[in-house]
């Protein structure tokens, strides 16, 4: 239900819509999977539905054409990548190699205060079979690769050592399934708040 598309798209506000970086497919299966197991944790049968995300690259109509530019030459990357993954192993060992030269070493990263001069967002539209629209928006702090990602770990942590946070269920959860959405204030403390409109 859920075909992962690297190929660039509009959005519902104007933007180019590029696939995510670094990768598009994490997400997806963990979603869908994450719907499966609430959805059989209550008896019921799951609901099918799509989703896809991406990268908003917004601007004015004059820019259209170099937004969808840089959007394609990012699908054709992460496409590329794609390929590679399925290549027989000694193709996979020489193109790793080649990689190597040119990509930076494991370790590299923004150091220091730059952690902390990012903010970012993230919004999810949603709409159900019935028409209704959801919204939620996620405005967090931090570079989110190093420093927010850090910092959500550390309070899933805390969370799951306190006494009855741990999930009644085992096996291979999902952080939504594990964590639950009750608690999801407490993630400013890692600077990350989230609400949702509908």
């Amino acid at each position: 239900m859920s075909p992962i598309s690297v190929a660039p798209r509009a959005g519902a506000r104007g933007d180019a819509i590029a696939p995510m970086s670094p990768g598009p497919f994490i997400s997806p299966p963990v979603t869908q999977r994450t719907a499966y197991l609430l959805a059989a944790g209550n008896g019921d049968r799951p609901a099918p539905f799509r989703y896809r995300e991406g990268m908003a690259i917004p601007g004015d109509t004059a820019t259209l054409p170099l937004r969808y530019a840089a959007a394609g030459a990012l699908g054709g990357v992460q496409g590329s990548i794609a390929l590679l993954s399925r290549a027989q192993p000694g193709i996979r060992v020489r193109a790793a190699s080649l990689l190597r030269r040119f990509l930076p070493s494991s370790g590299f990263g923004p150091t220091g205060a730059r952690l902390d001069e990012w903010s970012w967002q993230l919004g999810v539209d949603a709409r159900t079979s019935g028409g209704h629209y959801v919204r939620v928006d996620l405005d967090a702090d931090g570079q989110p690769g190093y420093l927010t990602t850090a910092r959500l770990l550390g309070e899933a942590g805390l969370l799951l050592s306190e006494k009855g946070a741990t999930p009644e269920r085992g096996g291979c959860l999902t952080p939504a399934v594990a964590l639950g959405t009750g608690s999801l204030d407490r993630f400013t403390l890692a600077g990350m708040r989230f609400s949702v409109t509908s």
